[in-house]
C-alpha cells in the first residue's frame, strides 16, 4: 500500500468537490439563503417573545413541516423526475402530473380537515400552550404548500432551475417579510404561522403564469389510478428532506411533553446544528448528476472515488465548524439571540447532537448515488428505518430524560444512518467507516488540546485547522486507494 502523500493529500482536499466553483457556489448559496432566512425568523421571534414565544413558533413550524413533507408523499420529486425523463413525450407529462396532481390535493385536502377536527383535542394535549386557530392555519398552509412545489418539481423538470431559484428567494423575502411583520405588530406566538399561509399563497400566485396545474375537479375522477400513484411516491418518500425531518421530529414531540419554553431552548441550539447540514443538503443535486453520469458511462471507480473524496472532505470541513462552535458556543448564543442564563444548557444540548450530526454529514452529500445505481429501494428502506428509530427513541426518552432524551435519539439515529450507509451497494462504493470513528476521537482530542492551551482567540483560530488536519494525516485518514477497474456494478438493479 502507498505511503501517504501529504502534497496529494493537499491537492485531494483541494479538487473533491471539483473546478465547476461557481455551480457549487450557487447552490450552496441557495441553501445557505435558506437557512439564514430561517435563523433570522427564530431571532425575530426570540427576541419578540423571549424563549416562551420561540417555543411555541418551533412546535408548529415543525408540525407544518413534517405535515407537509409526509402529505406531498415523494410526489413533487417523481413530478421532477418523469419529467425530465419524458422531455419529448408531452402526453406522457401531462398524465404524470394529472395524476399526481389528484394525490397530492386529495392527501392536502385530508390532512387540512384532520386539523380542522383534531384542533381542539391537539391544543388540548401539549403543554406548548399553542391556540388550536394555528391548527386550522396550519391546515390550510400545507396543501398549498405542496400544490406550489409541485409546480415548481415541473419547472425543475423542464430544466428552468433558474426561475425556481428566483421564486425560492421570492418566497424568502415574503416570508421573512411576514414573520417581521407579525411580530412587529405583536400578534400572539401562535398566529405567527400566518406567515406560513401569506408566504405560501403568494408564491402560489406568483408561480400560475410559469406553471400550470389540472383543474380541481379532475381530481375527484378515476379514483382508480390513485393507488398506483401513490407506490411511485412511496418509493421517494422522505429521500429528499430527510435530516429536517429528524431535526424537527424532535421539537414536535417535545411539544406534547415540555413547556413553550423549554422547547425555545432546545431550538437555539438546533439551530447551529443545522449548519452541518447545509452543503451536503446544498450540493445534493450537483452530485445526482455526476453519479448518474458516471454510472451510466460505467465509470465506477470515478464514482467510488467521489464517494471516499466527498466524505472524507466533508468530514473534515465540519470538524473544524464542530470544534469553532464547541469553543465560542457562549458567545455565538449570545450574538444570535438575547439569552437569559440558558446558555450552559443550550450548550449541553449541542454537545450531545454534534457527534451524529459530524459523522451522518459526511456521507449525506452522497445519497443521490442509489439513485444512480438504480437501488432507491435500499434508500428508502434506510431513510424510513432509521425515521422509526429515532421517533420510537424520542417517545421512550423524552419523558425521562427530556431535552438530552431528544438529542440523544437524534444522535443515535443520526449515527445509525452512517454505519448503514452503503451497505447495500457494492464494496468499492463503501467508506472505511472505522478511520472515520478514528478521526473523530482525533477531533475530540484536538478540543481538549486547544481548551488546555489556553493561548488567546486569534492564534486558536489558526492553530485548529493546522492541528486537526495534522492528526488526520498521521492517522492516514485522506489516503484512499485507487480501486481496480469493476466489471460490473450495481446499477440496473431496481429494488
Amino acid at each position: 500500500m502507498n505511503e501517504p502523500n501529504p502534497s496529494r493529500n493537499f491537492d485531494l482536499i483541494r479538487h473533491t468537490l471539483g473546478k465547476p466553483w461557481r455551480e457549487y457556489s450557487f447552490t450552496i448559496g441557495e441553501g445557505a439563503l435558506e437557512l439564514v432566512v430561517n435563523l433570522f425568523a427564530m431571532i425575530l421571534v426570540e427576541r419578540r417573545y423571549a424563549q416562551q414565544g420561540l417555543g411555541i413558533y418551533s412546535y408548529l413550524l415543525a408540525l407544518f413541516l413534517i405535515g407537509g413533507h409526509v402529505v406531498e408523499f415523494g410526489l413533487c420529486r417523481y413530478v421532477e423526475r418523469e419529467t425530465a425523463l419524458h422531455q419529448r413525450e408531452r402526453s406522457k407529462q401531462k398524465e404524470v402530473l394529472s395524476n399526481a396532481h389528484q394525490a397530492i390535493f386529495l392527501l392536502g385536502l385530508l390532512f387540512a380537515v384532520f386539523c380542522f377536527l383534531s384542533a381542539a383535542y391537539d391544543a388540548a394535549h401539549t403543554r406548548v400552550q399553542e391556540n388550536l386557530a394555528a391548527y386550522v392555519i396550519v391546515g390550510l398552509a400545507v396543501p398549498l404548500r405542496n400544490l406550489t412545489r409541485m409546480r415548481l418539481a415541473v419547472l425543475h423538470g423542464h430544466g428552468q432551475h433558474e426561475r425556481v431559484a428566483r421564486f425560492k428567494t421570492t418566497k424568502r423575502f415574503i416570508f421573512i417579510g411576514a414573520i417581521f411583520l407579525l411580530s412587529t405588530i405583536g400578534v400572539a406566538p401562535s398566529f405567527l404561522v400566518l406567515a406560513f399561509l401569506i408566504t405560501e399563497f403568494s408564491l402560489m400566485v406568483l408561480t400560475a403564469r410559469k406553471s400550470s396545474l389540472p383543474p380541481i375537479r379532475n381530481t375527484f375522477t378515476d379514483l382508480n389510478r390513485l393507488r398506483s400513484t401513490l407506490r411511485e411516491g412511496y418509493m421517494l418518500l422522505f429521500t429528499e428532506d430527510f435530516f429536517d425531518i429528524i431535526l424537527y421530529v424532535d421539537l414536535l414531540i417535545l411539544g406534547i411533553f415540555l413547556p413553550a419554553w423549554d422547547l425555545g431552548v432546545y431550538a437555539e441550539a438546533t439551530v447551529l446544528a443545522r449548519f452541518f447540514l447545509l452543503v451536503p443538503m446544498s450540493i445534493r443535486p450537483i452530485f445526482r448528476r455526476k453519479y448518474c453520469t458516471f454510472v451510466a458511462e460505467k465509470q465506477y471507480n470515478t464514482a467510488a472515488t467521489m464517494v471516499h473524496k466527498s466524505a472524507a472532505t466533508l468530514f473534515f470541513l465540519h470538524s473544524l465548524l464542530a470544534l469553532y462552535l464547541l469553543l465560542y458556543f457562549p458567545e455565538i448564543l449570545h450574538l444570535l439571540f438575547r439569552t437569559h442564563g440558558e446558555e450552559l444548557l443550550s450548550y449541553r444540548i449541542f454537545t450531545v447532537l454534534i457527534p451524529g450530526l459530524l459523522f451522518c454529514g459526511s456521507v449525506a452529500a452522497s445519497e443521490p448515488l442509489y439513485e444512480a445505481e438504480g437501488r432507491l429501494g435500499s434508500l428508502r428502506k434506510l431513510v424510513v428505518s432509521v425515521s422509526l428509530i429515532n421517533l420510537v427513541l424520542n417517545f421512550y426518552l423524552i419523558p425521562f430524560a427530556r431535552f438530552f432524551g431528544a438529542a440523544t435519539a437524534t444522535t443515535i439515529s443520526t449515527l445509525v444512518y452512517f454505519f448503514l450507509f452503503g451497505s447495500r451497494l457494492e464494496k468499492h462504493y463503501r467508506i472505511r467507516k472505522g478511520s472515520y470513528v478514528l478521526a473523530g476521537g482525533a477531533v475530540y482530542l484536538t478540543f481538549l488540546l486547544v481548551g488546555k492551551l489556553n493561548i488567546g482567540v486569534t492564534i486558536t483560530f489558526f492553530l485548529i485547522p493546522l492541528l486537526l488536519f495534522s492528526l488526520f494525516l498521521s492517522i492516514g485518514f485522506f489516503h484512499y486507494e485507487p480501486l481496480s477497474p469493476q466489471s460490473s456494478s450495481g446499477a440496473d438493479k431496481t429494488e
